[in-house]
C-alpha cells in the first residue's frame, strides 16, 4: 500500500497520516514534515484516523498512542488486523520512554517507536527508514 510503480521504478508516497490529540503538536509536525516533502494528513483521534484512512491511503502513519476516544494501541491493533493498511508502517509516539512502553507499541502492531520529545531530524530518520522497509529489531515482548 502507498506504493506505485511508475517507468519500473517503485515509488513510495510520501502521504503521512498524523494522528494526535494536541492540536498545536499536529499542526507543528504537519507544518515541519510538509518542510521535508512530506503531504501531511491530519486526524485528532483514532476514530478521525479511520476516518481518514476510508478516504486517503497514507504511505506512513505517525501516531500518537494515548488519546482520548480511541487510543494509538487500540487503533494500530485494528489497522495491522485490517488486509486493507496492515502495509502501511506506522510509527508510535508517547511521552513515556520506557522499555514498557516500546514493549506496548510493538505488541500493539507499530512498526518503530519514538518518544516525545524528539528531535525533527531524529523523527525524519525514522520515518525515512520505516518507509525504506526497513524495521526495528522487535524485542521480545513479557507480560505487562
Amino acid at each position: 500500500m502507498g506504493k506505485a510503480w511508475f517507468g519500473g521504478e517503485l515509488l513510495t508516497s510520501r502521504k503521512i497520516l498524523i494522528v494526535e490529540d494536541s492540536c498545536d503538536l499536529r499542526e507543528m509536525l504537519g507544518s515541519v514534515l510538509a518542510a521535508y516533502g512530506w503531504n501531511p494528513l491530519l486526524a485528532e483521534s483514532g476514530r478521525k484516523a479511520l476516518d481518514k484512512l476510508e478516504r486517503e491511503t497514507p504511505g506512513i502513519i505517525l501516531m500518537d498512542m494515548r488519546m482520548p476516544d480511541m487510543n494509538g494501541f487500540d487503533l494500530a491493533t485494528i489497522l495491522k488486523k485490517h488486509h486493507m493498511y496492515r502495509s502501511i508502517p506506522i510509527l508510535g509516539t508517547t511521552a513515556f520512554s520506557d522499555p514498557i512502553a516500546r514493549q506496548q507499541c510493538l505488541a500493539a502492531g507499530c512498526d518503530d517507536f519514538i518518544s516525545k520529545p524528539f528531535a525533527i531530524a531524529a523523527l525524519q530518520a525514522r520515518l525515512t527508514n520505516l518507509m525504506s522497509g526497513e524495521r526495528p529489531k522487535a524485542i521480545a515482548t513479557t507480560a505487562l
